[in-house]
């Protein structure tokens, strides 16, 4: 798919079912219930030689609980992310934080917006935006108060992996059942989406000097994406997760109508609207995850080590190449460690890595500087958790990452504060 293609992406915590423990009631009767619940936090970052106030990963969402007939409990979810410190930041330097393209700048963004129906026989049923049944793996490395979840693939593209179905899937159907048993837990969710985003594909020097192809809008496309997970919770100690996850979606690159433009003295002119072409490809990753421990910055010690591999699914950033897409094959993994003490469980230490690289020899070739993209950090935090709804946080990190990665990545020391509703 890449040979001859230069393209950029126009496309288009915690699971699910979030947990409603911290949640604040706004109404209830006997057929409803209403809650609210979501956090705001922000941090002082210092990276790329300045100092910034910064937004976090500041939500809000309504949940509407509405119990149905033999057991069955129905309902939605809707969560925005909200941007209160600075709506129009360009700094992303959490996988997280991502909006769908086309919201880097609102103030106010979607994030989740479902229904749901579960039962506890036949399980859940999704449907809406949401968390991808991807992200029933690699949620478990995504808990740094900063940084993180850039090397999963769960936020692959630049984006919130709404497109591709990996993070915060967009029209999105899912399934998901758990089976207690004596020794643990076994989960498996079935996801599918039918939806288009479309993609923007440029072609420099198509035919001869100063020249452009593109493809007309709407004939280039992401299409149909299916996703599957399964997870194992053993009651092994403190708990052992294990755990695997495929997501695959269809990449249309085919049009008969190609425009070519003539780019001479800085202007475009149209030259011709007939250029064939087909370069059709998938887009999937695939991901297993392991932790050992209660939960992240629970009492005790908590270790998780996610690893991913994925085709077309990780993006480059422009002017990286030369002569092909800045889609990439890629491998990563990414870690999460935490240590937690003391009353009430207030003081936690943790830190870990997030390591992306190309895996795509093509790509690498066509590379204008270095002989591969390489995203390398390392995580150094404390967090003070001042009571159950107010934490404040310092975290670091040590960039190892080369020439193609640095444009988008540097080391960071920030301090921050995160109040949870």
């Amino acid at each position: 798919m890449k040979k001859n293609i230069r393209t950029a992406l126009l496309a288009a915590s915690t699971i699910t079912a979030i947990s409603t423990a911290n949640a604040v009631p706004i109404y209830q009767s006997n057929q409803v219930t209403l809650y609210m619940e979501g956090y705001f936090t922000a941090h002082m970052v210092n990276t790329f030689g300045d100092t910034t106030m910064q937004d976090g990963a500041s939500r809000i969402r309504f949940g509407l609980n509405v119990p149905a007939y033999d057991e069955w409990d129905t309902g939605f979810n809707l969560e925005w992310g909200v941007r209160a410190i600075n709506a129009a930041q360009d700094l992303v330097i959490q996988g997280d934080q991502q909006a769908s393209p086309g919201e880097e700048r609102q103030s106010l963004f979607l994030r989740q917006g479902h229904a749901f129906a579960k039962h506890p026989k036949w399980g859940e049923f999704s449907a809406g935006k949401q968390w991808g049944v991807y992200y029933e793996v690699t949620y478990i490395t995504d808990w740094y108060n900063v940084s993180g979840g850039l090397a999963s693939g769960t936020y692959g593209l630049n984006s919130d992996g709404g497109a591709a179905g990996t993070g915060r899937a967009d029209s999105a159907l899912a399934w998901r059942k758990a089976w207690k048993f004596n020794a643990g837990e076994f989960k498996i969710g079935l996801q599918y989406a039918a939806h288009v985003a479309d993609l923007e594909i440029s072609i420099d020097d198509f035919a001869g000097p100063n020249t452009i192809m593109e493809c007309p809008p709407g004939d280039c496309e992401y299409g149909i994406s299916e996703g599957i997970a399964a997870v194992y919770r053993a009651d092994i100690g403190d708990g052992l997760f294990l755990g695997a996850a495929y997501n695959r979606v269809k990449l249309d690159i085919a049009t008969q109508n190609g425009l070519v433009f003539d780019t001479s003295n800085g202007e475009r002119r149209l030259i011709r609207d007939d250029i064939a072409f087909n370069s059709s490809s998938n887009d999937w990753a695939t991901a297993v995850g392991i932790y050992y421990g209660q939960e992240a910055f629970a009492k005790g010690f908590y270790g998780a080590a996610v690893f991913q591999r994925s085709q077309n699914n990780q993006l480059a950033p422009a002017g990286s190449v030369v002569g092909i897409t800045n889609f990439f094959d890629a491998k990563g993994s990414e870690s999460f460690l935490s240590y937690t003490w003391g009353r009430d469980n207030c003081y936690s230490f943790y830190g870990g890595h997030n390591l992306l690289v190309s895996d795509d020899p093509e790509f690498d070739a066509a590379l204008v500087e270095a002989d591969k993209y390489r995203l390398e950090q390392y995580y150094l935090g404390f967090q003070y958790r001042w009571n159950e709804r107010v934490r404040i946080y310092f975290e670091n990190a040590f960039d190892g990452s080369n020439v193609v990665a640095a444009p988008e990545f540097d080391s960071f020391n920030a301090i921050g504060i995160r109040i949870d509703i």
